[in-house]
């Protein structure tokens, strides 16, 4: 007897499973094909994408071969249109070769605005702070030390990149201006940095070298030179 229920409770569970297939099978489907078409989908859009930066980089490299070649009008031409369709990696990267080429030609203040358009297409802080940098270098010359530190203010920080690299263009400007305590400040701060580059040190203590020692220090010594002779 109990196989007979058996059976009955068997057909019954398969009846109820057929009911429920049958009352779920359009959202099953419906789940199925939004499954499929969206891996097709990504599918689809990365094959584009990989097309995208195949045709960038053909692009970029024929601009970057006028270049090289020493056509610096066509390159500039280039890098200009190709900064305007390409996609956002490849813009930025375009506008640092034809704020180089904008260099080479001795137009610095054009080179300094397309490196500054440059760093703010970057999303990798690292190469947005080159950018900023070198936006930076190719009108050093004509700035204060007061412009320098505003325009450095972003690079200075703790744990920066290029702290070290603004800090010693700092120190540099304070020098050429006589500002001499700044200029100490700066490289004493390089000089003594345990993570600093050995040639950024290097440097900044053969400037503390030439600096000598500090005012107060010098007349304070002399100050005490002078007791002892009293005495």
């Amino acid at each position: 007897m109990s196989d007979v229920f058996n059976e009955v409770d068997e057909e019954l569970r398969r009846d109820k499973a057929s009911e429920l297939f049958e009352r779920y099978r359009p959202l099953m489907i419906a789940l199925t094909l939004a499954i499929v078409l969206g891996v097709s989908g990504y599918k689809g859009w990365e094959w584009y994408s990989l097309q995208q930066k195949a045709k960038a980089a053909e692009s970029y490299n024929a601009a970057a071969e006028l270049y090289k070649a020493g056509d610096l009008a066509g390159a500039d031409k280039a890098f200009a249109d190709f900064a305007i369709i390409a996609p956002k990696g490849y813009a930025a990267l375009a506008l640092m070769q034809q704020a180089s080429v904008k260099t080479q030609e001795g137009k610095i203040i054009e080179a300094a605005s397309l490196y500054t358009r440059a760093a703010e297409q970057f999303d990798d802080p690292f190469y947005r702070d080159i950018a900023v940098l070198r936006a930076i270098l190719v009108v050093v010359d004509d700035l204060t030390l007061a412009d320098l530190d505003a325009k450095l203010a972003s690079l200075t920080g703790p744990g920066q990149a290029f702290r070290f690299t603004a800090r010693e263009l700092l120190a540099v400007k304070a020098f050429e201006e006589g500002n001499t305590a700044r200029a100490r400040e700066d490289y004493t701060y390089i000089s003594l940095a345990l993570d600093a580059p050995a040639g950024a040190r290097t440097r900044a203590g053969q400037a503390l070298a030439l600096l000598g020692p500090e005012p107060q220090a010098i007349k304070t010594n002399t100050g005490t030179e002078n007791e002892e002779t009293t005495q």
